[in-house]
């Protein structure tokens, strides 16, 4: 998904006079070759040919699986010295055509719940001082443990980066639900379990708005060297990696659509 147009209303200064204005983005899908290559010719359009660079740098065996594909400091630093600049600066220069993109990132909350209108009425919510309060609060052994857990995760929301991952049979949140409440008494989901729908929230999320960007960079640029010269043992290559939003509401307008399972 990529291209992408969006009409947004604009009012006019006269009285009952408006035109609509349209505003261009690109929705980027990590699991998806097309809309990841499509999207790096963009951004690198004019910068530099990435694919050169990449068997540049496999000639010169800084390629490795060890840390050029598994740390996000080793693989920018490979490529900024490349590119004959600092980490810094191109880092700068990606999220700059990224803003100029109106880039967006794919992101699949996974949760239960009784009322999908929760969501699009209030976008995906972080943990509120009432549930916090809610769950630190519980005696039993059980609630205890779930909370010490979650206390160390902060307060989201979450969501994984890869739909595989959302889709694995075995997704907890699926299944169970909110974790923090489960060993709640009276709080879970609903008190009905056959009136608790197991979701995915397939969310087009902004990359202006990702706290830690450097990491999604190196995401993006190893799905991408991934597409290019794939390894044998790549199949899952974004199992448990998430996007946290670190407190934010996630606006209802990104929410690309709502899947049952």
């Amino acid at each position: 998904m990529h291209g992408l147009v969006q009409p947004e209303l604009c009012f006019g200064f006269a009285k009952h006079q408006f035109f609509i204005r349209y505003i261009k983005f690109m929705i980027l899908d990590i699991d998806n070759s097309s809309s990841v290559q499509s999207f790096v010719s963009k951004i690198t359009k004019d910068w530099f040919d990435i694919d050169s660079m990449y068997y540049a740098l496999k000639s010169k065996s800084h390629i490795n699986w060890t840390d050029f594909w598994n740390t996000t400091d080793y693989m920018v630093d490979i490529i900024s010295n490349y590119l004959d600049c600092t980490s810094e600066d191109f880092l700068k220069i990606w999220e700059k055509k990224c803003l100029e993109h109106g880039t967006r990132l794919m992101g699949y909350h996974c949760t239960r719940h009784s009322n999908k209108s929760v969501f699009t009425d209030n976008g995906i919510l972080p943990l509120s001082e009432k549930t916090i309060e809610i769950s630190s609060n519980q005696k039993s052994m059980k609630a205890r443990e779930a909370w010490e857990y979650r206390s160390t995760r902060g307060v989201g929301p979450y969501f994984f980066l890869s739909y595989k991952a959302a889709k694995n049979p075995d997704n907890h949140f699926c299944r169970n639900g909110p974790e923090i409440l489960l060993a709640c008494a009276g709080h879970q989901p609903t008190n009905i379990p056959e009136k608790s729908i197991p979701l995915i929230i397939h969310c087009a999320i902004p990359f202006s708005i990702l706290f830690n960007k450097k990491f999604y960079t190196f995401c993006i640029l190893r799905a991408y060297f991934n597409f290019l010269d794939p390894e044998d043992d790549s199949e899952n290559l974004f199992e448990g990696y998430s996007i946290d939003l670190n407190g934010s509401t996630l606006d209802p307008q990104h929410i690309v659509r709502m899947e049952e399972i």
